[in-house]
């Protein structure tokens, strides 16, 4: 439960300047044949909301993405994810409307001796579905993630993993169809809202992903 200092922090957090509407949109940090990621923008928080705020989203998803996902939600998000080189949250959106997001994909990186590794987590629009673009945006976001990220302290990464509940079999097919070997199951990992859940554990190393280039 938050208590009243986290909430007001987090209150002085949603209206801190730090981000303007009018600043241009951020560039892409890759792009591929149909989509692109790139920075938030406090433009985005509107279609962010209308993406996010849907019960089968938040049903695979931790505690910390909300249910209702609100237009507040998406604005304490995107403040606290501002464009930076060491920010690893990235919207996802079409090549044919880069002004709205359809999805988020992103890093958690680890730390200490896990500096080197970072679980990668994503979500996208129920309307958007179907067409291959979460598998697309995860090849994108794995590529970038070995080729392109640098730490503050110099690391690059060199694992990337991601956990999926039980019974997400869209998500389970999407890391394998990018090549991350199902490499094992969390008994009884997870409790959400009474429910407990197996985790499904995904991973793919930096010399196993240029060994499939």
């Amino acid at each position: 439960m938050a208590t009243s200092a986290q909430s007001a922090a987090k209150e002085a957090q949603i209206e801190a300047p730090t981000l303007s509407e009018d600043a241009p949109i951020p560039e892409p940090i890759v792009t591929t044949a149909r989509l692109g990621l790139r920075p938030y923008h406090l433009q985005d928080v509107t279609s962010m909301a209308l993406n996010a705020d849907n019960p089968a989203i938040a049903k695979y998803m931790s505690l910390a993405f909300p249910s209702p996902y609100t237009l507040e939600s998406a604005k304490t998000w995107i403040i606290m994810n501002p464009p930076s080189p060491h920010v690893c949250q990235f919207g996802i959106y079409e090549l044919s409307s880069p002004g709205t997001v359809i999805g988020s994909i992103g890093l958690k990186l680890g730390a200490d001796v896990n500096s080197h590794t970072a679980e990668i987590g994503y979500w996208i629009g129920e309307r958007y579905c179907g067409k291959g673009y979460t598998t697309e945006a995860l090849g994108a976001m794995t590529k970038w993630a070995f080729e392109s990220y640098e730490g503050k302290d110099g690391q690059r990464m060199r694992r990337l993993w991601g956990g999926v509940f039980a019974g997400n079999v869209a998500s389970m097919r999407c890391f394998e169809k990018c090549g991350y070997p199902h490499e094992g199951v969390m008994k009884g990992h997870a409790e959400k809202h009474g429910e407990v859940m197996d985790m499904h554990v995904f991973g793919l190393t930096k010399a196993d992903w240029e060994a499939r280039k």
